[in-house]
């Protein structure tokens, strides 16, 4: 009996880890992208990268392969509704890195 209470201890004890963890290693979730974290974006950034920092886009994009079959794909990130200024945030990656980015006002 005493080794069930020890197991289920370590059990209960690894899961509450692994949910503090997630807590802080979770990307945020898909929003405008703020001029801060817009300017640390370079280009040669690896794809996770750009998540770990921007969280999962609202829209992706497959457009295909570049002459040198590098898979190009592009990240929009869209305001809320309702905001003051509509912006959307693109970030294109060729080959799993970043080589495009821009900000587009409407």
């Amino acid at each position: 009996m005493v080794y069930l209470e020890v197991v289920d201890m370590k059990k209960g004890l690894f899961f509450i880890t692994m949910y503090l963890l997630g807590m802080v290693v979770s990307p945020v979730a898909a929003d405008q992208v703020d001029l801060l974290d817009f300017g640390l974006i370079q280009r040669g950034m690896s794809e996770a990268e750009v998540l770990v920092r921007l969280g999962p886009p609202d829209h992706e994009s497959l457009e295909g392969f570049s002459p040198s079959n590098l898979l190009i794909k592009t990240y929009f990130y869209f305001s809320e509704p309702g905001r003051y200024q509509n912006i959307t945030t693109m970030i294109k990656f060729k080959g799993g890195r970043v080589f495009l980015k821009g900000r587009f006002y409407r």
